[in-house]
């Protein structure tokens, strides 16, 4: 028993000492680039040794590699939960919105050193092709929001001739902006930009107009009740 305990107070360990690594090199790549950033960086950042660091990551592309995957992952997964949620289109769409913006604001920095690893190709280091990796994530990230768009169109929230292709780019092309702009100055939230907006005068043109009426027809009944 003892020996269990001891086990799992050992793993317990490891995680954390993983995490402030991982923590540290979110910021250190922050600041300094991903080219001019070393093992050495992180570890004067985290005070462990860089032979520790190397116990977890091979080298400084694999731990860059496993930012992205911490980055993009929660997207898809969050996406695939809305997608397989068996709650009416209009709950399911607006919960998404709310836990979209609360898992983009907890990971503010990640998804800006994304941003930038999107942009990293270097074809002589396979394993620095970040462009790829993160282009691959994009195109998960598109088809979820395709499969999502085509539910509400078969639910009849949707009006049928939307476009889901071209719609799910828009949307990925608003969020990715976003990011960017958020790069260059401080801007107000992404909720205050593009989810009140959207839900203000982007989704009435998406809604059946028959849809529109009959939820209006149910607040004002939920109302007198």
């Amino acid at each position: 028993m003892k020996q269990k305990t001891m086990g799992i107070r050992r793993n317990l360990k490891e995680a954390e000492r993983r995490e402030e690594i991982i923590n540290s090199a979110i910021k250190v790549f922050s600041i300094k680039g991903y080219d001019h950033s070393s093992m050495n960086d992180l570890a004067a950042d985290t005070g462990y040794s860089k032979a520790l660091i190397y116990w977890y990551w091979d080298n400084k592309a694999a731990l860059f590699n496993d930012l992205i995957d911490r980055c993009m992952i929660p997207y898809c997964e969050l996406l695939k939960v809305t997608l397989d949620s068996k709650e009416s289109f209009e709950k399911k769409i607006f919960r998404y919105f709310g836990e979209f913006v609360d898992l983009f604001n907890r990971q503010n920095h990640l998804n800006r050193l994304v941003h930038f690893g999107s942009l990293h190709n270097n074809t002589n280091k396979p394993l620095e092709n970040f462009k790829e990796k993160v282009n691959g994530y994009y195109g998960q990230v598109i088809n979820y929001l395709e499969a999502i768009i085509q539910q509400g169109k078969k639910s009849g929230y949707l009006k049928a001739e939307l476009e889901e292709s071209s719609l799910a780019l828009l949307i990925l092309l608003s969020v990715e902006g976003y990011i960017y702009m958020s790069m260059l100055e401080e801007r107000m939230p992404i909720d205050q930009v593009l989810i009140q907006n959207v839900s203000k005068y982007f989704m009435p043109g998406l809604i059946n107009t028959g849809d529109v009426i009959n939820l209006k027809k149910e607040k004002v009944l939920k109302k007198r009740r």
